[in-house]
């Protein structure tokens, strides 16, 4: 009998590690405001006011108008690519905790006031 209970427990175990870890890897979209940005992190408010950051580094790509151009000068950074007020969706993982952004999306640019 315990011996049974045990190969049970372990077939439970081994048959949701798997899932924790493709869960983890799935990545998730949200779109918002951007609030601050630094060639690190991004931060942007969400619908309802909802604040998310999340962290960024050399795997993470830009998509948006102009921003080809920008890339094959060099000169494409996260705070060059997005900016504060720009509306962006950002494709992410959540990894333990750790918002990692793999792609930003500029879909609007923030409008320019003229003075």
């Amino acid at each position: 009998m315990t011996r049974r209970l045990l190969l049970a427990l372990s077939l439970v175990t081994l048959c949701s590690a798997p899932l924790a870890l493709y869960a983890q890897g799935k990545t998730i979209r949200t779109a918002g405001i951007v609030k601050t940005v630094s060639d690190t992190s991004l931060t942007i408010t969400g619908s309802g006011g909802k604040e998310m950051t999340f962290t960024m580094d050399s795997t993470t790509r830009f998509k948006g108008k102009g921003l080809g151009t920008k890339s094959q000068e060099g000169k494409l950074t996260p705070s060059t690519a997005t900016g504060v007020g720009d509306r962006v969706s950002v494709d992410y993982r959540d990894t333990s905790g750790t918002l990692h952004a793999t792609q930003v999306t500029v879909n609007a640019k923030a409008p320019t006031t003229k003075q």
